[in-house]
């Protein structure tokens, strides 16, 4: 063979061998890349919700933060179970204000739930012979320092000229 001959041999084979290995490489690799692109997809879909819930995260924590605040004035009109020890004593001092006779008892509670509040339901009855002090004891009750709902209220005149006014309500707790 002459020198042209092997030449063009060597650099054939050179060049089948180039080209046999380009195309056991795309093949090759053609199965990998829909591989590597479907992991791709699958890890840019993961990213997405996990952002989204970093951003929710966040935005809970922001809420939380601006009612963090308000802990302090649930705590006050919503007093916790054992506060309600000076209930009595408490609605006593508004009807003293009003110079108005008092008596009060407990009648019973609703235990607290799970998700809510507990309520002791109570019943008082004031005396006086003044109407408007009657009227401006049961506002007071109303505004009263804890979160409370009247439930009932009824008048009845005595013989001596005073009326009583007699309260069924409930006081909330935590």
């Amino acid at each position: 063979m002459n020198h042209f001959s092997k030449r063009l041999t060597t650099e054939l084979t050179v060049s089948f061998i180039i080209i046999a290995a380009l195309i056991g490489g795309i093949f090759f690799f053609k199965g990998n890349i829909d591989t590597y692109a479907k992991d791709t997809i699958l890890a840019r879909s993961n990213l997405i919700h996990i952002s989204n819930g970093i951003l929710e995260s966040s935005l809970l924590k922001s809420q939380y933060n601006k009612i963090a605040g308000y802990q302090n004035l649930l705590d006050t009109i919503v007093p916790s179970y054992y506060d309600l020890i000076n209930l009595n004593k408490d609605l006593q001092s508004l009807a003293a204000a009003q110079n108005l006779s008092y008596s009060f008892s407990f009648a019973g509670e609703n235990p607290k739930t799970q998700n809510g509040f507990g309520s002791v339901n109570f019943n008082l009855s004031v005396s006086s012979t003044d109407l408007n002090a009657l009227l401006s004891f049961l506002n007071s009750l109303e505004h009263f320092k804890y979160l409370n709902t009247i439930n009932g209220v009824t008048f009845q005149s005595g013989n001596d000229g005073s009326i009583t006014m007699a309260v069924r309500g409930e006081v909330f707790y935590h």
